[in-house]
């Protein structure tokens, strides 16, 4: 039985009925028009998880009514089931956390990516068979391929699933499933569904100085004492040194340091230089290259890929633990601990609120694994085409001045599972937030064109980390930012920043700010007043931002007023005069450009919302101040309010419009409603 919210479906995968006088066509065909109106949800699952129940008995026997017509089960039949699922799910193991105990009747995956990490794990150890669950999702199905057709068929999980492997030191003998052939395609479909080009990986790397790409040159092979060649540095050697292990494989350490590089340093990796490097690197392996020991299957002819489920080792008894050092993959060679594990996760976030009983995680590490045959629970994303502020819609728009400048990352961001704590408190489990609104200006970004969604993935993207967009501007736009709510705490994890580190660090501001023209569209016929201060040639807008913001340079004001207004006269009417300003300037880079960027958002969030631009507490109370619930995993960020706070001003703007896939984020967001 899959379960699944507003979003999803409800799987029995097996359903029996027993009673006398009982035509069965007849009582199935009620019986499904019963349950069809049934709420089969279990209470306080997170909205990205996947409960697999083995056995459900009937909760209130004889009360379901199948002997005649009904649309929908009994009230007492619905709150019995309600009250069992939820039991269901509070003890439910996590195979993800170790073995499952013996007789376990639930197990629960946090997110479609633990889900497929675990897979890959329990079939690269040939435990996948004994175990009831896959049995249950992928009925009469061979398990070594499903590793591979699951993993293809959804890229957009396979960074944070090899993450989790990497951690549990599983890695190697997971990607020994991929052939060569496939091992690309995933690289390819990871890229793809990031919006990156695996095109890139075969363009000639060039200097950033030079303005035409020069031809690639093959790095240099450095020599060993022993005479032996080795390769250069991996380009993702900073972020993923993990994928060095698997060097002798070209195809699969690419797919590894690629994927973990996009997971947790994702701005470096869009870089324009990371893929090209990446290419040069898997060239220059390949001269290099020899028979692999690491990748058994890889190393194999295509024909034989179904080799490892004909090898697996037989099956155990349906109720006995199996041996799970018979079938252990290799120990692999311990790596150093990468920087951006050292973090803990009280040092980031307060505990969450469980819904599950401390009793329950405690037997769940005590157990040992066992067999199941049934309960799932998915998330489908189906994003809506509906636009972001849809009153007033804009054509495209250029963010050039936005996104020139490249940031450096020097510290990569830090692993959602690594921030756990020691008690084993389970991501996916809700924080409470008064400020659950701040999300909804992940659409504003989108709406702005600073940052790309599903429908584009390829769109350049601020560089700045959307988690980081969201505080900075979030902080500005509140009345009371509440620095003690946890959504501050929850967007500095998701942006991978440690204790003490601020929000855009290490994003690097443009020197000169122009508004794109496309973002005035529904600011006409007004004001204009320009003025010259610290040898800046500004441009104000009657709305109360800035249009213009650049250096003279020596040049004549009045010229360079000309030519630097002319873009926007096509776009928006308006009046210029000469105007006094005062005052210093701000000198520090990111707050100068805040005080360019929040004064255009707070303006046209006011103009979308119908509020006056004059009270910041109405717009505070009308968009921020919501109280929500947030679930966080390693692939999805749901965030659960409430129907009643919801003005209609957000629904008509188009700000609470679901989101689904951020390619740049490598994360699903999904708004529900209750």
């Amino acid at each position: 039985m899959h379960e699944q919210a507003a979003r999803g479906r409800t799987v029995i995968q097996r359903l029996r009925l027993r009673g006398a006088e009982l035509e069965p066509l007849s009582a199935r065909l009620r019986l499904e028009a019963v349950l069809a109106g049934a709420d089969l949800l279990p209470p306080g699952l997170p909205p990205s998880a996947t409960v697999c129940i083995r056995r459900l008995m009937d909760p209130k026997p004889g009360v379901l009514p199948v002997s005649q017509q009904a649309l929908r089960p009994p009230a007492a039949w619905n709150e019995a089931l309600s009250s069992v699922l939820r039991e269901q799910v509070a003890r439910a193991a996590r195979p993800a956390r170790g073995v499952v105990p013996a007789g376990a009747e639930a197990v629960l995956f946090a997110d479609p990516s633990e889900l497929l990490a675990c897979l890959a794990s329990d079939v690269s150890r040939g435990l996948a068979n004994a175990h009831w669950w896959w049995r249950g999702l992928f009925p009469n199905a061979d398990l070594a391929r499903t590793v591979v057709t699951e993993w293809l068929r959804a890229p957009e999980y396979v960074p944070s699933a090899l993450e989790f492997l990497t951690r549990q030191r599983e890695v190697r003998s997971v990607v020994s499933l991929f052939t060569v052939p496939e091992a690309r395609e995933l690289l390819t479909r990871v890229l793809r569904v990031h919006g990156l080009s695996a095109a890139a990986l075969d363009a000639p790397t060039h200097d950033a100085n030079d303005e035409q790409p020069v031809a690639a040159v093959e790095p240099a092979v450095p020599v060993k004492a022993g005479g032996a060649p080795h390769s250069a540095a991996a380009p993702w050697e900073p972020w993923a040194p993990e994928a060095r292990t698997l060097k002798d494989s070209r195809e699969h350490a690419a797919l590894l340091g690629v994927a973990l590089t996009l997971r947790r340093a994702p701005v470096e990796a869009r870089r324009p230089e990371f893929l090209p490097a990446v290419g040069t690197w898997r060239r220059a392996e390949e001269s290099l290259s020899v028979p692999s020991s690491v990748t058994p299957r890889a190393a194999r002819h295509e024909a034989s890929t179904e080799a490892l489920a004909v090898s697996a080792p037989p099956r155990p008894h349906a109720e006995s633990a199996p041996d799970v050092t018979a079938f252990a993959a290799p120990v692999e060679e311990p790596t150093a601990r990468p920087p951006h594990e050292t973090a803990r996760f009280e040092e980031i976030v307060a505990g969450p609120a469980l819904i599950q009983a401390e009793a329950s995680t405690a037997g769940e590490s005590a157990g040992e694994r066992s067999d199941v045959d049934g309960v799932s629970r998915a998330i489908e994303v189906s994003p809506s085409a509906e636009s972001p502020l849809s009153r007033e819609a804009s054509s495209a728009s250029t963010t050039e001045d936005l996104s020139r400048s490249p940031v450096h990352t020097t510290t990569p961001p830090t692993s959602l599972r690594e921030l756990e704590p020691p008690s084993g408190r389970a991501w996916g489990l809700p924080f409470s937030t008064c400020l659950g609104g701040l999300f909804y200006l992940v659409n504003l970004g989108l709406f702005l064109e600073l940052y790309g969604d599903f429908s584009m993935p390829a769109h350049p993207n601020l560089p700045l980390s959307l988690w980081d967009f969201i505080t900075l501007v979030g902080r500005r736009l509140c009345v009371d930012p509440r620095p003690n709510d946890p959504v501050w705490k929850v967007l500095a994890l998701l942006a991978g920043r440690k204790p003490g580190v601020l929000p855009g660090q290490d994003f690097t501001p443009p020197e000169a700010w122009r508004i794109p023209p496309g973002w005035l569209r529904t600011f006409r016929d007004t004001r204009w007043t320009w003025s010259i201060l610290e040898g800046r040639l500004r441009v104000h807008h009657a709305a109360g931002f800035l249009v213009l913001d650049v250096p003279c340079d020596g040049r004549d004001a009045e010229a360079l007023v000309k030519s630097e207004l002319a873009p926007y006269s096509s776009v928006s009417s308006f009046t210029l005069s000469r105007g006094d300003e005062t005052g210093p300037l701000d000198t520090e880079p990111l707050e100068r450009w805040l005080g360019w960027l929040v004064p255009f958002c707070r303006a046209r969030l006011c103009r979308a919302l119908g509020v006056s631009p004059d009270d910041a507490s109405a717009l505070d109370a009308t968009l921020l101040a919501h109280d929500a619930r947030l679930h966080v995993t390693e692939g999805h960020v749901d965030v659960v309010l409430f129907l009643a706070q919801l003005p209609l001003a957000v629904r008509i703007a188009g700000l609470d419009r679901d989101i689904g896939w951020l390619p740049s984020e490598g994360r699903h967001l999904t708004f529900h409603f209750e």
